[in-house]
């Protein structure tokens, strides 16, 4: 007499979490060239920004608010470096939707008692654990080129990194449940980063801009981030830079709740007009 094994499906949200996780991971690495041109990539933006700062005059503003004259570089380089999270919230969610559609998985997954903030949210746990290991080779090599972290204070750079993920993820949840919508990715993304890049402070600082513009920039959750991870960079302590620490708190509050809530209309508007499975 034989017996056959029935693998039983994760029944906790740890559990199915930690499933996502796994198959997001398993994904990545079964296209190994894809996987090693992001990590060759670091070098060219380290280079990249290494470049622009020779055409740049060491300044204060560009001391992360310590004070002290530092080159562009010190600068640049946070920025690109941290600008990766923004950019793995927005694409993460959409992208795991839309592969979802495309290999005809999101309907199974919908159909099994896991519910959809759980998730949504779990599609982006691997990649912001492989954009913090990205993040952290890219600072390596900028420090080979000069980037200066011999005074960073940590919990200043701890905290802004969580505040930085719960602020921009409920972006990347809106481009999920456009998606889910439209069958396609993309606006919300681009829109979004193209601002980040012109108004976020990512090449000129916010105080170096006209006032409508800063205007702009004081509304996007990037500027606010990159403001506290270059305070950290420059050791300057939590206390310094605390209404943007709560700029950013403030916008995961309002953000999260109200992304989900779309999310979850945008899946049950696709329910109803049998456009689930379809891309």
């Amino acid at each position: 007499m034989t017996t056959t094994a029935i693998r039983l499906a994760p029944s906790t949200p740890l559990a199915k979490i930690g499933a996502i996780f796994r198959r997001d991971a398993i994904v990545t690495l079964s296209y190994p060239g894809n996987f090693a041109i992001s990590w060759v990539s670091i070098l060219v933006e380290v280079v990249i920004a290494w470049y622009i700062s020779m055409l740049v005059h060491p300044s204060a503003k560009y001391g992360g608010g310590s004070g002290e004259v530092a080159g562009y570089f010190q600068f640049i380089a946070i920025n690109f470096a941290f600008m990766r999270f923004q950019t793995a919230a927005l694409n993460s969610f959409a992208d795991a939707i839309r592969d979802g559609q495309l290999t005809g998985t999101l309907e199974v997954v919908l159909a099994t008692p896991t519910t959809l903030p759980v998730l949504v949210l779990s599609s982006g746990l691997w990649s912001f654990t492989l954009t913090a290991l990205q993040t952290t080779a890219f600072l390596i090599i900028a420090v080979l080129f000069g980037l200066d972290l011999s005074h960073v204070n940590p919990v200043t750079a701890l905290v802004f990194l969580m505040l930085t993920i719960a602020a921009v993820s409920p972006l990347g949840v809106l481009a999920a449940a456009l998606a889910m919508v439209i069958k396609k990715t993309g606006p919300v993304e681009w829109i979004s980063l193209a601002s980040a890049s012109l108004f976020g402070g990512v090449y000129v600082p916010l105080s170096q801009m006209s006032t409508w513009l800063q205007v702009i920039g004081w509304c996007l959750p990037i500027s606010h981030a990159l403001i506290g991870f270059r305070a950290a960079r420059a050791g300057v302590p939590l206390s310094h830079v605390a209404f943007d620490a709560l700029w950013l708190l403030g916008a995961a509050v309002v953000l999260t709740p109200l992304a989900l809530w779309i999310f979850v209309r945008a899946v049950n508007k696709a329910r109803v007009d049998g456009t689930l499975a379809m891309y």
